[in-house]
């Protein structure tokens, strides 16, 4: 039996796959998205965090702790209460962060619990990760949510912190081996929303006739603004300037253009 570092746990998700999910999201990313909407997902440890909140007139030290370890008998346990909902919608348990290949041991003895247990398996990756452990995973894993972000090199590096070519081997090997992938793009202003970067993503997937089971697009939003205060973390989206270019639906329409199921959200 082993450990992971958790930070959420949720219940009664219709967004991470298919049917009723319980999403278990594991701390730890390899990566630094400005636009992350998870930042306390970014250190692997536990995180204690003290902030001001106002209560009327009062202001009042809160404190708090981003994270938890928990052995994988007791995830197990939590994971197992909502099987029922499982059985009843063909739903099942997504592992997402953070990044879960970041806890690769005690990812691969979950989802082989999981599917011993008879549970559909996703997880949720921005595919940065030696492929070594996307084999690891795979046997027990029905589902691979994929995050692709920009195809642009050098955009990639600048506002994710790494490279894209990791990700891109990854996703051609996965296709190659035929799993079931579901791409998910995150439609970002002022980051990767031009007609340039859409036109890459267009090439990228006809040119390697990389048309995954679905494709899903992301709108940007801020609701991770009140994170940032707390963790006192630089918050880079609010320093992008004018936030212009093309829409999710621009996006949808000209993908949707080379035979791939769009979908917006999810």
């Amino acid at each position: 039996m082993s450990s992971v570092t958790i930070f959420d746990i949720k219940r009664f998700a219709i967004h991470d796959g298919p049917g009723i999910r319980t999403t278990v999201f594991l701390k730890g990313c390899p990566m630094d998205c400005w636009w992350c909407h998870n930042p306390e997902s970014r250190k692997s440890e536990p995180e204690k965090v003290t902030y001001n909140r106002m209560l009327g007139d009062l202001k009042l030290e809160t404190k708090q702790v981003y994270g938890k370890k928990m052995d994988t008998d007791t995830l197990m346990e939590e994971i197992l209460k909502d099987k029922l909902f499982f059985e009843e919608s063909g739903g099942g348990v997504t592992f997402s962060g953070g990044e879960p290949l970041y806890q690769i041991e005690g990812l691969s003895e979950l989802l082989n619990r999981c599917k011993k247990q008879g549970l559909h398996t996703t997880i949720d990756t921005c595919g940065y990760a030696p492929w070594a452990s996307l084999e690891m995973v795979l046997p027990f894993t029905d589902l691979i949510l994929y995050d692709l972000k920009l195809m642009d090199s050098r955009s990639h590096k600048k506002f994710t912190g790494v490279k894209n070519d990791l990700i891109i081997h990854n996703l051609k090997k996965l296709m190659a081996q035929n799993a079931r992938v579901e791409l998910r793009i995150p439609v970002v202003p002022g980051i990767n929303n031009s007609a340039e970067e859409l036109t890459r993503f267009k090439a990228f997937l006809q040119e390697n006739s990389m048309i995954p089971h679905k494709l899903h697009l992301l709108p940007y939003h801020s609701i991770a603004d009140n994170k940032y205060e707390k963790l006192r973390a630089k918050n880079r989206m609010k320093d992008i300037g004018q936030k212009e270019g093309l829409t999710v639906h621009d996006f949808k329409c000209a993908l949707a253009t080379i035979g791939i199921d769009v979908e917006t959200g999810g």
